[in-house]
């Protein structure tokens, strides 16, 4: 006699569901730890530009047919024919300005709050393979449109590739479909842009919301600065478990505030998709090259460096050498060991060091000016000049003076990093024009 078939409840899926999602968010937190104040939402917000992006798209990809020159006249379409198809349009190029934003943003965030040592380390990786997946899904979106703007902007971004040493050419061949921007980088792009990164960036948020409860939650430190492991504690001496020191908080309660900050941002970016509309210029033509010919503006400090060296350096060496130091930050404590006042005190040390640092600064900066490239030094003058005025005031009065002595090298050499790009970008999407000469904004 065979056993009675096993009646399956339908329910228990749903609640399988909900228990999966209270592991992959916290399910008790503090109830500091959700102000506003430490986090800024990025990562919420971060992901509801993503969801924005998605269901757009979808709506998007209904008109749009990734072929020559069709591609324009459905661009043509959705401005002047497709009910609402403007702003739809509109909609989906602002927020995927607004994400590649808000996730430098998050970056930042997640570093100055030292979000990125042990035990996430493995978190920290996972969000720069998000920062560059977004980067990518936004650049092969930029083609789409098939006007003047996306097709010169795209065959920029194919030059700096090609200066890749042995692998350039290859590498510029297989994304492109060929030697030039055509249909076949079209289609390929299309395809990125709409199945490949999508996918990637799905997979990299999953993972990363799984490591960040396997983390510990949202990341707080203690009364001695140091990060809170809650794996690591007692139950009964755990900080994150007292009930002097702690709100119960479900993970309901945690999604309702995120889905509030993500429908303020829905609503701001309605609003600008509202008032400012996608640009669109003529159907491209490889014949007419525009000048200057920029990058989507989230490479233009790419494009800038380009100004000032060589293709290989800007396009090759400058940036391996970012990505690296961003992927192997976590694994380098000398960065978080050595502070300012250690630098200071080196040296103050004999004069012979004093004048030697000098004498270095001193060439570098003239160098860098001979070859009209003071606006990239900018930032590094900056710098510089804030730790030799705060070196020598030491006291308890001169709280901004100990501060600044109290920062790792890390926070400065990641502060710098961050000041050149908002310098190159700055500079390369305002203030040049024809032939990349200077252009004050004012003067068109």
């Amino acid at each position: 006699m065979q056993p009675a078939a096993r009646v399956r409840n339908p329910l228990h899926a749903i609640a399988w569901w909900q228990h999966d999602l209270r592991h992959m968010m916290s399910a008790r937190v503090r109830e500091t730890r959700l102000g506003f104040r430490k986090t800024w939402y990025l990562g919420a917000l971060t992901l509801g530009c993503f969801t924005i992006q998605i269901a757009t798209g979808l709506l998007l990809m209904l008109y749009y047919h990734p072929s020559i020159p069709q591609a324009y006249a459905d661009m043509k379409d959705l401005e002047f024919v497709v009910s609402s198809g403007g702003m739809l349009r509109s909609l989906h190029r602002w927020s995927a300005h607004a994400m590649v934003f808000l996730v430098f943003v998050h970056m930042a965030k997640v570093f100055y709050r030292r979000a990125y040592q042990a035990p996430r380390e493995l978190n920290w990786m996972v969000g720069v393979s998000l920062l560059l997946t977004t980067l990518m899904l936004s650049y092969t979106g930029y083609l789409l449109p098939w006007d003047q703007l996306s097709y010169w902007g795209t065959t920029v971004g194919a030059s700096i590739m090609s200066s890749v040493p042995f692998l350039g050419a290859k590498l510029r061949f297989y994304l492109l479909g060929g030697h030039t921007v055509n249909a076949n980088a079209l289609l390929r792009f299309y395809v990125l842009h709409t199945m490949v990164f999508p996918l990637v960036i799905i997979s990299l948020v999953a993972v990363h919301f799984w490591r960040l409860h396997k983390d510990g939650g949202m990341f707080e430190l203690d009364e001695a600065g140091k990060p809170i492991i809650p794996h690591d504690v007692p139950e009964q001496e755990n900080p994150l478990l007292g009930a002097e020191n702690e709100k119960t908080l479900s993970y309901r309660e945690l999604l309702f505030r995120e889905i509030i900050a993500i429908e303020a941002l829905a609503v701001v970016l309605f609003s600008v998709a509202l008032i400012w509309k996608a640009p669109l210029e003529e159907l491209a033509s490889p014949l007419h090259t525009p000048n200057p010919a920029k990058a989507p503006w989230y490479f233009t400090g790419l494009q800038e460096l380009l100004h000032y060296f060589p293709p290989f350096v800007a396009g090759i060496i400058l940036p391996g050498l970012i990505v690296s130091g961003l992927f192997i930050i976590p694994f380098v404590p000398f960065f978080d060991i050595v502070t300012t006042a250690d630098m200071c005190s080196w040296v103050r040390g004999k004069s012979a060091r004093t004048i030697t640092m000098a004498s270095i600064l001193i060439v570098l900066s003239a160098l860098l000016i001979r070859i009209h490239a003071w606006d990239a030094m900018l930032p590094l003058w900056i710098i510089v000049a804030t730790l030799c005025l705060t070196s020598r005031a030491v006291g308890p009065q001169n709280r901004f003076g100990n501060w600044v002595r109290s920062r790792s090298l890390s926070f400065w050499i990641m502060t710098l990093f961050l000041m050149e790009a908002v310098v190159l970008t700055s500079v390369g999407t305002l203030f040049r024009g024809p032939s990349w000469s200077w252009i004050w904004p004012w003067r068109g």
